[in-house]
C-alpha cells in the first residue's frame, strides 16, 4: 500500500497517470481590483476588464505570502517565478469559473461571507478569542483592501470552492482501474549497471600549474571581480516610534468608553432571544390575555397556559415556543415588547395584526461585554501604534522632502534626530542587507543614484519601514588574482578532460554493444565494476533517481531472453550501461476491504481533479478572453 502511494505521488506515477493525477491548482485570492480602461486593461474576460494595477497588486500579494512562508527564499528567484504573466493566467481562470458559476445560478450572499469571516482565526482578538471588528479592519486594510471588498472577494472564493467541489466530489474510481494501477504502481525491477562517475573520473587527471595559468591568461575576461558598491541610508522604522508615545490612564479609559459604546451597539443588534407566546384572537382577545397574564403573575405555568388558552394550534402543544429570534425577525410591536423583557419575564398584552400576544423571554443570548482591565492592554497597544503611525508619517514626509533637497543624507538624518547607516561592499549581482529589497535594487538601477551619487526616492521596505539610500562609495571592476581562482581553473580543466574521456568511452561502448558485447565485456572494456540493484520501486532515490526512472522506461524482457543493453548519459554527465534483469508486477489483490476503499477514494479524488482541470481547459478554449500582452509587458520590472 505504501509503495502504491509513492507511485501515485512520484514522477513515474505522474507519467503513467497523466490523465488522472495532474490536479489543477488555481491561484485564488480574495478580492478583485478590476475596472478602468484604456491602456491599463491587460485582459477582458467575459466582459470583465483586468487592469495592469490589478495584476501588479496580486503579484505583490503572492510574493509577500510566499516570502512570509519561506523567509529564506532568494528574492530574485521569487520575482522571476511569480511574475505578471503567471498571475494573469490564474486571474483569467478565476473569472471564467465565476462567470460559469453565476451563469448556472450559483450564489453566495454577503451574509454567508460575513458569517465565515467571524469564524476566521486571523480576525479574532488574541486575548478574548472572539471576532474583533477592529482586528478585521486592520488586517484587511494592511492587505490593501476595503472591508466590503474583502467580503465580496471572500464570497467569490466560496463560490469558486462550490464549483470546484461539484467536480471533485462527484468522481469515483472502479476496482479494475485500481488493479491495473497497482500492478504498475507496485512493480519492482532488478537491474545490472555500470556507472562511470564524472567526479571520480576527474580526479584521475592531473593539471599542472603552467596549464592552469595559461588558461587564466587566455580567459582573463572570465575572472573579473564586478564593481562593488557601499550604501549610506536613513531608515525610519515604526517600532522605534512606539517608545516615543506615552499615554495617560485617563486617555486609555476614554478610548475604552468609546469602544464600549460601539461594542454595546453591535451586541444589541446581534442579541438573540428564545421566545414563547400565547395567541388570543376574537373580540375578547385583549380581556382574555389580561386575565391569563394575571394568572401567570400569580405563579401560573406559561406552558400550561399556552396549551389551554392559545389560539395558535401550531405552538400551543409545545408551550407556545417560537424558537430563537433576532432583531428584525418579528413585527415591530412584538420585537419592541420582547427585547424590553428580562430573561424569564412575561410581557403585557401586545396587539398586532388583529390579534393579541403574551410574550415570554425564555432565554436571552447576549454577548458579554469585556471590562476595562480585560481590554486595557489591547487598547493601549492600538493607541500607541496609531500615534506612532502619525509620528512616522510626519517624519516620512520630512525625509522625502529633505532627501530631494539635499545632496547627501546628513541634513535629513540630523533633522530627524537619527543616524546615517552604512552597508558593506557588494556587487549588484549579489546584494546584501538592505540592498536585497526589490525597491532598493530598483533605485540602484537608476543611473542618477548609482553613478552620480544622488539620494534615492523614498522606498517602503514593508509596512511601517521606509528608507532613502545613496551610494557612498564604489570599487571598480578588477581582475581576480590567479591565486584566488587557481583551484577553480584546475577543477574546470579536469572536468573538461573527464567529459572528453566519457565521450570516447561512449563511442567505444556503443560499438561494442552493436557487436554483441554483454555487460561483463563492457565492464572489462571500461575498467569499471558491474553493480546490481534488486527490488527497485518506482520513484526510488537509490541507486540514483534518474537511473531508476530510465530503468522503468525500459521494455519488459521476454521470458528466456536476455534484455538488450542500453547506454545512456545522465543529467550529471555520468555514463551508464544498463541491463534490465527482471520485472515483477504488484499484487492487485493484496488489499483488505478498508485499504481497497481508501485506495479507490484516493483515485476518485485524482479523477475529480482531472475533471476539474479539463473543465478549466474547456473554459479557456470556449470562453470570451481577450489579451493585451503588450500592455502587460510594458510595466515589467
Amino acid at each position: 500500500m505504501q509503495g502504491f502511494r509513492r507511485f501515485l505521488r512520484g514522477p513515474a506515477g505522474k507519467v503513467l497517470l497523466a490523465v488522472i493525477i495532474l490536479p489543477f491548482v488555481v491561484s485564488a485570492f480574495y478580492g478583485y481590483f478590476t475596472g478602468g480602461g484604456g491602456d491599463s486593461v491587460v485582459a477582458k474576460v467575459e466582459g470583465v476588464s483586468v487592469t495592469r494595477n490589478a495584476v501588479d497588486s496580486r503579484v505583490q500579494q503572492v510574493r509577500r505570502n510566499v516570502s512570509q512562508q519561506s523567509p529564506d527564499i532568494d528574492p530574485d528567484v521569487l520575482n522571476n517565478f511569480i511574475n505578471a504573466g503567471m498571475i494573469l493566467e490564474g486571474m483569467i481562470s478565476e473569472l471564467l469559473m465565476l462567470h460559469t458559476a453565476r451563469d448556472s445560478g450559483m450564489r453566495v450572499s454577503e451574509e454567508q461571507a460575513a458569517r465565515a469571516i467571524t469564524r476566521t482565526p486571523d480576525f479574532q482578538d488574541p486575548e478574548t478569542g472572539r471576532f474583533s471588528q477592529q482586528v478585521f479592519e486592520r488586517v484587511v486594510r494592511s492587505m490593501g483592501q476595503s472591508p466590503r471588498g474583502y467580503i465580496q472577494g471572500l464570497g467569490d472564493q466560496m463560490l469558486l470552492n462550490q464549483l470546484r467541489a461539484g467536480y471533485e466530489e462527484t468522481e469515483f474510481a472502479l476496482p479494475y482501474e485500481l488493479a491495473d494501477l497497482r500492478r504498475l504502481g507496485e512493480q519492482r525491477r532488478d537491474i545490472s549497471y555500470i556507472r562511470v562517475d564524472t567526479n571520480t573520473l576527474r580526479s584521475e587527471f592531473e593539471v599542472s600549474a603552467e596549464e592552469a595559468e595559461a588558461f587564466y591568461e587566455r580567459n582573463t575576461d572570465e575572472f573579473i571581480r564586478p564593481q562593488q558598491f557601499q550604501l549610506e541610508y536613513v531608515l525610519l522604522d515604526r517600532d522605534a516610534y512606539l517608545d516615543r508615545v506615552s499615554l495617560s490612564e485617563e486617555e486609555i479609559r476614554t478610548e475604552y468608553q468609546a469602544r464600549r459604546q460601539m461594542i454595546e451597539s453591535a451586541a444589541a443588534s446581534a442579541e438573540r432571544r428564545r421566545v414563547s407566546h400565547i395567541l388570543f384572537t376574537g373580540d375578547d382577545a385583549e380581556a382574555r390575555a389580561e386575565a391569563v397574564r394575571e394568572t401567570l403573575a400569580g405563579g401560573g405555568d406559561f406552558s400550561a397556559a399556552a396549551a389551554e388558552h392559545s389560539d395558535d394550534a401550531a405552538t400551543a402543544g409545545n408551550g407556545g415556543d417560537l424558537g430563537t429570534v433576532a432583531r428584525g425577525d418579528l413585527p415591530e410591536a412584538l420585537e419592541e415588547a420582547l427585547f424590553a423583557l428580562e430573561e424569564g419575564a412575561v410581557s403585557a398584552p401586545v396587539a398586532n395584526d388583529g390579534a393579541v400576544h403574551l410574550l415570554k423571554a425564555v432565554r436571552v443570548q447576549r454577548r458579554e461585554l469585556p471590562g476595562f482591565d480585560e481590554m486595557r492592554d489591547n487598547i493601549a497597544r492600538d493607541m500607541k501604534q496609531a500615534q506612532a503611525d502619525v509620528l512616522l508619517g510626519e517624519d516620512v514626509a520630512i525625509l522625502e522632502q529633505l532627501a530631494f533637497e539635499h545632496p547627501d543624507l546628513q541634513v535629513p538624518a540630523e533633522t530627524l534626530s537619527t543616524t546615517v547607516r552604512t552597508s558593506g561592499y557588494f556587487p549588484l549581482s549579489s546584494p546584501e542587507g538592505i540592498a536585497t529589497h526589490q525597491g532598493v535594487r530598483a533605485e540602484l538601477n537608476n543611473p542618477a543614484v548609482r553613478e552620480r551619487g544622488q539620494n534615492s526616492r523614498l522606498v517602503e521596505l514593508d509596512e511601517g519601514r521606509f528608507v532613502v539610500i545613496r551610494v557612498a562609495d564604489s570599487q571598480p571592476a578588477e581582475p581576480i588574482p590567479f591565486a584566488e581562482v587557481r583551484d577553480r581553473i584546475v577543477r574546470r580543466l579536469q572536468m573538461r578532460q573527464a567529459f572528453d574521456r566519457i565521450d570516447e568511452m561512449l563511442i567505444q561502448g556503443e560499438q561494442a554493444v552493436s557487436e554483441g558485447a554483454d555487460i561483463t565485456a563492457l565492464a572489462s572494456l571500461w575498467d569499471r565494476p558491474v553493480s546490481v540493484a534488486t527490488d527497485i520501486e518506482r520513484g526510488a532515490a537509490e541507486p540514483a533517481a534518474e537511473l531508476v526512472e530510465k530503468a522503468f522506461r525500459m521494455p519488459r524482457p521476454t521470458e528466456g531472453e536476455v534484455a538488450p543493453l542500453q547506454i545512456v548519459r545522465l543529467g550529471t554527465g555520468d555514463l551508464v550501461a544498463l541491463s534490465l534483469r527482471a520485472v515483477r508486477d504488484g499484487d492487485p489483490e493484496g488489499l483488505d476491504d478498508a485499504q481497497q476503499a481508501q485506495a479507490l477514494a484516493q483515485l476518485g479524488q485524482f479523477e475529480g481533479e482531472r475533471s476539474f482541470r479539463q473543465a478549466i481547459a474547456w473554459l479557456r478554449e470556449s470562453g470570451k478572453v481577450r489579451l493585451y500582452p503588450e500592455r502587460l509587458g510594458s510595466g515589467e520590472e
